[in-house]
Order: C-alpha cells, then sequence, then structure tokens
C-alpha cells in the first residue's frame, strides 16, 4: 500500500537526492506493528496550508496550524499562523495567534500578534497582544473564572415532584368556586 521509498518532488527515481524512509518495523513472531514510543520528546505536528481538518486534534506535543481546523484542539503549545484558522474550543498550555479563531480559547498563556483576528471568550493566566490585533468578544483571567464558578453554583432541589403536585394542587384550589 505504501511504498519504502519517498521521491523528493523535484528528484527522478535512482537519483542520489532521492529521500529514502524505512518501512515501519513489524514485530517478526507475531507481524503486528508496534505502537509508537510515546516516551520520547513530544513530537510537533503540521496543520499544511492544503489541508482542512474537519474533527477534534489533540496531541501531547506542539501543534503548528497553517491550513483549517474546524473542531476543538487540545495540546501543549499552539500555534495558528498567518493564513490560518481554527473554529472551535482551544485547550493548551500555551496559544499563539497570528491569524483567526473563533471558539473558547482556555489557556495559561495567550499571545495574539499583530495579525491576529479572534472572536471568542479567552480564559488566560497571562495574555498579550500585539499592536493591530483584533479581539471580539470577552477576556477572563484564570482566577476569575474559578471565583466566580464557585459563587454562582446553586444546590439542586431535593425533590421537584412534590414542587409539581404543590404547585398543581394550589392552581386547582384557586380555580375552585
Amino acid at each position: 500500500m505504501f511504498n519504502t521509498k519517498k521521491l523528493d518532488s523535484f528528484s527522478a527515481p535512482g537519483n542520489a537526492d532521492s529521500i529514502e524512509t524505512p518501512a515501519p518495523a513489524a514485530h517478526p513472531a507475531t507481524g503486528e506493528y508496534a505502537a509508537p514510543d510515546r516516551t520520547k520528546a513530544p513530537v510537533h505536528a503540521l496543520v499544511d496550508e492544503c489541508l482542512t481538518v474537519r474533527g477534534d486534534l489533540e496531541s501531547n506535543g506542539d501543534i503548528l496550524i497553517k491550513g483549517n481546523v474546524f473542531g476543538n484542539v487540545r495540546c501543549k503549545l499552539l500555534i495558528i499562523d498567518t493564513d490560518a484558522s481554527v473554529e472551535g474550543g482551544i485547550d493548551a498550555e500555551e496559544v499563539i495567534i497570528r491569524g483567526r479563531s473563533t471558539g473558547k480559547i482556555n489557556a495559561k498563556r495567550v499571545r495574539m500578534e499583530n495579525t491576529a483576528i479572534v472572536e471568542s471568550e479567552i480564559i488566560h493566566q497571562i495574555f498579550s497582544a500585539d499592536e493591530g490585533a483584533r479581539i471580539i468578544g470577552t477576556l477572563r483571567h484564570m482566577d476569575e473564572t474559578a471565583s466566580t464558578a464557585s459563587r454562582t453554583e446553586t444546590p439542586k432541589p431535593t425533590s421537584t415532584r412534590s414542587a409539581g403536585k404543590s404547585a398543581a394542587s394550589s392552581a386547582a384550589a384557586s380555580e375552585a368556586p
């Protein structure tokens, strides 16, 4: 299905400039392919400018987006490049935005460069924006959202059935002559 030899777009077969990639190693006894070793340094992922991704992206490492993503993104470092866009939620340790983002951003550190266009709620610990960056939405510090969430929690009613019956019987009683 896949060739073990990858050709550079500018090289011809048999040329010294061609790039060879080894085939994935299969276990000798079972013939199954081994899972990638996740104990190594984090891998950097790239969504190229010719790609449009529909669905969620999740990585233990960094993601550089040069294309378009329609879905949620979760990673350590997310970079949305100049002509790129993300429509969906972002959850990362650090986000650098040069392009367009629509959706809730939750990150410890958010940096918007001068070409950034963001339409979202940004929950951050550290925030910076270059002159020229455009924001439509709200900025909230992580501490503020934590304290607001604890203040707005209301206890749930213990029984809605008894409340419904008493409301119904009072309505019936008020209609009686």
